[in-house]
């Protein structure tokens, strides 16, 4: 009899998370007992042996005594976290996609929460974490994403940087056409989402060492800004305009006082601050139209988000090769089916992305 596809997919990045995988993998089976569900485990080039244990935790039943199906999947390089998520999604074949980090900074128990919210309606749920336990650097720098997002986006989410979520199908579709955007995966989903709701939870302590120091995320900010919405350009034109007529406005004003001899020639250092403004605010244009024709740049080459070298699971065999995620949405590839089993091709991934890909591997597993 054909085994039925998962209603719940749990995706994770994987990078450096060797230590917790095995405590992950556990307590997600354990929190999602008496559920059709599977984890979409996207080693996005880690380069410790997390791959080899996920592979492990793969091929042994003892480890998911509840039956959670683990789907090992390998990058062919780090493409970062967004690219990874990206990755998974794809892969994913459930009717909710529950997206975790390999960390244990969420709990897993959670997971229920938000699978329960999901199925009272709820297109997009994320987390919103009540207590903070990172360095006050991070803290900062994670309070002036969240007004930056919340400014650009006009999404009304407190927790803009909680990985922990639940995504429905239909919304993770749409994510596969959305081209460069998807390097901002959650105000993305947020703004293709029609009823996103939060639930709050505990943030616990990180296990290890964060990927994103302060300086980071300064500059995932500032690639936010110039490429997520066109709203910081207008309000950078408005600030160049404003910014001129002031400069004329006062710059007249001295000329004419000066020809009238009613000021003396010591305020010069007026005209020289006058000056500093009006170059300041035009170089502060030209800084963001630039940064704005190298993200157009960018998007014409069409670079791959990602690319899968190999998809291991036992229900849908070991397929190799590669599967690229482009930056325009669509993913093109081929992969061999390894010498092992029941092997399918990796997925050819169209501009529907996520559906065309679910389909071809629930007849994998089908056939199996």
């Amino acid at each position: 009899m054909p085994k039925p596809p998962p209603e719940l997919s749990v995706v994770v990045p994987v990078y450096r998370n060797r230590a917790t995988l095995g405590e992950l993998v556990r307590r997600i089976d354990a929190a999602l007992a008496g559920e059709r569900a599977e984890l979409v485990a996207v080693v996005d080039g880690s380069p410790d042996d997390s791959l080899e244990v996920l592979l492990a935790l793969a091929k042994d039943p003892a480890a998911t005594p509840q039956g959670l199906e683990v789907v090992p999947v390998e990058l062919a390089r780090n493409f970062g976290q967004h690219a990874a998520l990206c990755a998974g999604f794809e892969l994913a074949r459930g009717k909710c996609v529950l997206v975790l980090d390999a960390d244990l900074q969420q709990l897993p128990e959670d997971l229920p929460r938000f699978v329960a919210t999901w199925r009272a309606g709820h297109d997009f749920v994320s987390g919103w974490r009540m207590q903070r336990r990172d360095p006050f650097g991070r803290r900062l720098g994670s309070w002036f994403m969240n007004r930056l997002v919340r400014s650009l986006t006009g999404v009304q989410l407190h927790d803009w940087g909680c990985p922990l979520a639940a995504i429905d199908r239909s919304v993770v579709e749409r994510v596969a056409t959305a081209g460069e955007q998807r390097r901002f995966l959650k105000p993305l989903v947020a703004k293709l989402s029609r009823r996103p709701t939060e639930l709050r939870i505990e943030g616990l302590a990180r296990e290890g060492k964060s990927a994103y120091s302060s300086l980071a995320l300064l500059g995932v900010s500032l690639d936010f800004a110039v490429s997520f919405s066109q709203r910081p350009f207008l309000k950078l034109v408005g600030l160049g305009a404003l910014t001129t007529a002031v400069g004329v406005l006062v710059g007249g004003g001295y000329l004419v006082l000066r020809v009238l001899g009613v000021v003396e020639a010591e305020t010069r250092l007026q005209a020289v601050v006058l000056l500093a403004l009006i170059f300041g605010g035009q170089a502060l244009l030209l800084g963001a139209l630039g940064e704005f024709t190298h993200r157009i740049y960018r998007l014409v080459q069409g670079e791959p988000l990602y690319e899968v070298r190999t998809v291991h699971g036992a229900a849908h065999g070991s397929a190799h090769g590669s599967a690229h995620g482009s930056a325009h949405g669509s993913a093109h590839g081929s992969a061999h089916g390894s010498a092992h089993g029941s092997a399918q091709s990796a997925p050819s991934v169209s501009p529907q992305g996520a559906a065309q890909t679910a389909a071809q591997r629930d007849a994998a597993a089908n056939r199996s």
